[in-house]
């Protein structure tokens, strides 16, 4: 047995403003940048950890995976997010023996992700970049996924940017692919987000660190993040979380709680998700 793994990345996507003066203070409204891992064994078998979200990236991961010759026997999605799902459609096209898996409680979930109702929003912020007919995953039989003569692990972690967040822990390369449990350099999604969901949020990145893995692969990870060291990016995705706690209780606007967190967090990717927060948080421009 020899696994290795690789992934792919791709570059925040511009989406239109819904937060009023992003553009003006900071620039273009983007999506966070994102990241599909490939996992396989020398001697057969092979795992795709999330599948992008547009038919342009997803094609693009196809062709990578194409190129690595590793056509991977599951897809396994990490939890009911469009960005991580979507793109199932061109990697089963392309790759028909691989198997869409997923949690069988996050399959609803990811169901209701797909209806109309769910395309439509989505379209907005993607027009015509969204497959025609996405796939939801199969329900997984158990909590183990074969790659070739090892296994990954699945870890229910329940909220964390969003309920039903799951981990891959693959113990014999010390990895873990984290969906949106752990961010690499990026800002966090706390739309929403409460004083419950963050405190679980802060206990999944307690199960992280008890895997004792040495590298974390994060679903949202900054183009130059530094490293994928484990420790690091749980320490920091730890502090996030708490200086938001803080910043939250002492302020009053938006702009206040921006301001904190930029300063306590220069140079994260994606500074729009930290205004979609604070606004959602903390009400309409004044």
């Amino acid at each position: 047995m020899s696994l290795h793994y690789e992934v792919f990345q791709v570059d925040p996507k511009p989406i239109p403003s819904q937060i009023p003066g992003f553009e003006d203070a900071v620039g273009p409204a983007t999506w966070p940048p994102s990241t599909s891992t490939l996992i396989w064994d020398d001697g057969g078998g092979a795992l795709l950890v999330d599948c992008l979200i547009t038919t342009g990236e997803a094609a693009a991961l196809a062709r990578w995976i194409g190129d690595r010759g590793h056509a991977p026997d599951h897809v396994y999605i990490t939890h009911p997010h469009a960005d991580h799902l979507f793109g199932l459609q061109a990697i089963v096209a392309a790759f028909p023996g691989a198997k869409p898996v997923a949690a069988a409680e996050s399959i609803e979930a990811m169901r209701g992700q797909v209806s109309p109702a769910a395309i439509e929003v989505w379209s907005t912020f993607f027009p015509g970049q969204l497959p025609d007919a996405p796939i939801v995953p199969a329900p997984l039989a158990g909590p183990e996924i074969a790659i070739g003569a090892a296994t990954a692990h699945i870890l229910p972690v329940g909220i964390t940017d969003t309920e039903l967040s799951t981990l891959v822990h693959v113990p014999d390369l010390r990895l873990v692919v984290s969906g949106d449990v752990v961010y690499n350099t990026t800002h966090m999604w706390l739309m929403s987000s409460t004083p419950d969901s963050r405190a679980n949020w802060l206990r999944a990145l307690d199960t992280v660190e008890s895997l004792g893995a040495d590298t974390v692969i994060a679903g949202h990870r900054h183009p130059d993040a530094p490293d994928d060291d484990a420790r690091r990016q749980v320490d920091d995705s730890r502090r996030y979380l708490l200086d938001f706690e803080i910043g939250l209780k002492n302020s009053t606007t938006p702009a206040e709680l921006i301001d904190w967190m930029t300063s306590r967090h220069p140079g994260l990717a994606n500074p729009y998700t930290l205004w979609v927060a604070a606004f959602d948080q903390l009400g309409a421009a004044r």
